[in-house]
C-alpha cells in the first residue's frame, strides 16, 4: 500500500469507526483513563523517565510517590496528565493555534518539574541542540518568537490542506525543530500532535518508548531536521494512526459482538 492509499485507507477507517453506535458513557471513560496513562507513561519514558503503566496509573490515581522512585518522576507523571487533561478540554473548541495555547501546555507540563517554577511556558534564552547532533543546534534563541508565529501562520495555512495525520505529524516536526522551551518540548510536540488528531476525530497516537521504537522516532526526527524531508517521520506518524484505529475498531466491534451473545444468552424474559 503506498502513501497516498494508506492516507484514503485512514480516513476510511475514521469514517467506519465513527459509524458504529457509541459505547455506554461508563466505558468511554475507562477506555479514555487507559489512553491518558499510556499517553502519560509513554510520554515521559520517551524523556527518560523510569516509571512502569502500573506506577503511572498509581500516581495519576493516587497523586502518591512510588517506592524507590524520584519525586521528580512522579511530578512529571501528574504535571502530564494535567496537560492532557487540558488538551483534551481544548477539543471541542477547535480553535487556531495561538502561542497561548503552546505556552499553556508547556507550562502544564512541566510547573512542578521546571528549575524554576517561572520558566515554564518561557521561551529559552540559551542555545539547546539534541543529544548526539551537537552540530545542529535549535533554533537561535532570538529566533524562536519569529518562528513560532511563523509556525502559527503555518498551522492557519495548512490545517484544512493536508490530511490530519500528515498536518499533525509536520506540526509536531516543526515544533520540536524549533524547540522553544527551556523543557518539555518534546511532551509539548506530542500534546500538539494529538490536539490536532482528536480536533479531527482521530485517536490519540502514542508514540512508544521502547529502544528501537524511540530510536527510530529520534531519528526520523533529527533526519527531517538535517535535511528538510519531513516524509520519513510523516510516515512514522502514519502507520500509528493506522495502527491505533485499527485497535479502535477492534474494541468496537467486540463490543457489538458481546452485546449481541450477551442479549441471545438469557431465560429472562424482556421484561426482566
Amino acid at each position: 500500500m503506498n502513501r497516498e492509499e494508506k492516507l484514503k485507507q485512514l480516513s476510511k477507517l475514521k469514517d467506519e469507526m465513527n459509524s458504529y453506535r457509541p459505547l455506554p458513557k461508563e466505558m468511554v471513560e475507562q477506555l479514555d483513563k487507559q489512553v491518558k496513562i499510556e499517553h502519560v507513561w509513554s510520554s515521559n519514558a520517551i524523556e527518560g523517565s523510569t516509571l512502569t503503566r502500573y506506577e503511572t496509573a498509581s500516581i495519576i490515581d493516587t497523586g502518591i510517590t512510588v517506592n524507590r522512585k524520584s519525586v521528580r518522576e512522579t511530578l512529571e507523571a501528574i504535571n502530564l496528565s494535567e496537560a492532557y487533561e487540558y488538551m483534551m478540554s481544548l477539543v471541542s473548541e477547535k480553535q487556531d493555534l495561538s502561542e497561548t495555547i503552546i505556552r499553556d501546555l508547556n507550562r502544564l507540563a512541566t510547573l512542578n518539574t521546571a528549575m524554576s517554577p517561572e520558566l515554564a511556558g518561557v521561551y529559552r534564552i540559551t542555545e539547546a541542540w539534541p543529544s548526539g547532533y551537537e552540530d545542529h543546534p535549535y533554533t537561535e534563541p532570538f529566533n524562536i518568537r519569529p518562528e513560532v508565529e511563523q509556525l502559527i501562520r503555518w498551522s492557519k495555512e495548512n490545517r484544512e490542506n493536508l490530511h490530519p495525520a500528515i498536518y499533525a505529524a509536520d506540526l509536531h516536526q516543526k515544533f520540536v525543530s524549533i524547540h522553544p522551551f527551556s523543557d518539555g518540548n518534546g511532551r509539548t510536540a506530542r500534546l500538539l500532535m494529538n490536539l490536532s488528531l482528536t480536533e479531527e476525530e482521530y485517536p490519540v497516537i502514542n508514540i512508544q518508548p521502547d529502544r528501537e521504537s524511540r530510536e527510530k522516532y529520534m531519528e526520523a526526527l533529527a533526519y527531517s531536521r538535517q535535511t528538510g524531508d519531513l516524509t520519513l517521520f510523516e510516515n512514522i506518524i502514519i502507520d500509528y494512526v493506522y495502527k491505533t484505529l485499527v485497535k479502535r475498531l477492534e474494541i468496537l466491534k467486540l463490543y457489538e459482538k458481546n452485546t449481541e451473545e450477551a442479549k441471545k444468552q438469557t431465560n429472562l424474559s424482556s421484561d426482566s
